[in-house]
């Protein structure tokens, strides 16, 4: 077996089960079946989002932010979810993130580990006299804990850096795939691009047809432009 390369990414095998069908349909903040079967099967990867579109996770023990591209089983899942509809696929699989970027830290800043170190310092002798004093609550102890024992501070590069495109050919994985740069711009969200957890079964939120709502409005709106210039002779654009 090969070695992994910087364009290597891992492949889910999402298994959706009836347990995880019935959990997403009771939830009352909302549920996601992709994104919950990505949380519960691989652990390791972290800030999950999914939409229509794109999959996205981090692992940050790899230091690297992979984006799918949702494929057809998972986006008729989501689809179903949405609608009420029985779940058509109990497996799905997403293959060959086609853009994969380092996961950056700051330099300066709050964030940076010189910021982080600065804060721990203020704040541990306030949250320590407070422990004295027997008034600490439960959040603060969690924090002093947390201060206490601080994780190792793992290096991280400070920018994505130059864009490396490399074309797998062959196999389940053929096609372009991206490495650094700066991660895809995520729009506004869209009717058709529901994302994360903002889903509740049977609640019809996605809408296919929008699309092609929108696009016979516009026709419309041109073509009576065109009829008000051919009766008043006045420029379609007036």
């Amino acid at each position: 077996m090969a070695a992994p390369t910087k364009h290597s990414s891992p492949t889910l095998a999402l298994k959706i089960t009836d347990e995880a069908r019935e959990k997403a349909i009771n939830s009352s903040s909302g549920g996601c079946l992709i994104a919950d079967a990505i949380k519960y099967q691989y652990p390791q990867f972290t800030r999950i989002v999914v939409d229509m579109a794109t999959i996205r996770v981090t692992d940050r023990r790899a230091g690297l932010r992979y984006t799918y591209l949702t494929p057809e089983p998972a986006q008729q899942c989501l689809l179903a979810f949405d609608q009420g509809w029985r779940n058509p696929f109990d497996e799905v699989v997403v293959k060959r993130a086609v853009q994969i970027t380092p996961v950056t830290r700051a330099r300066t800043g709050p964030q940076s580990p010189a910021g982080l170190a600065e804060r721990r310092a203020a704040r541990m002798p306030e949250l320590e006299a407070k422990e004295a004093a027997g008034t600490l609550t439960k959040g603060e102890k969690t924090s002093l804990t947390r201060y206490r024992n601080p994780k190792p501070v793992i290096e991280r590069p400070t920018s994505e850096g130059a864009v490396d495109v490399k074309v797998i050919h062959g196999g389940p994985k053929h096609g372009p795939v991206i490495f650094g740069g700066r991660p895809r711009i995520q729009g506004e969200p869209h009717p058709n691009l529901l994302r994360g957890r903002d889903r509740f079964f049977g609640a019809q939120t996605a809408r296919p047809s929008v699309v092609w709502e929108e696009a016979v409005a516009k026709a419309a709106e041109e073509r009576a432009r065109e009829l008000m210039a051919e009766r008043f002779g006045t420029s379609p654009t007036e």
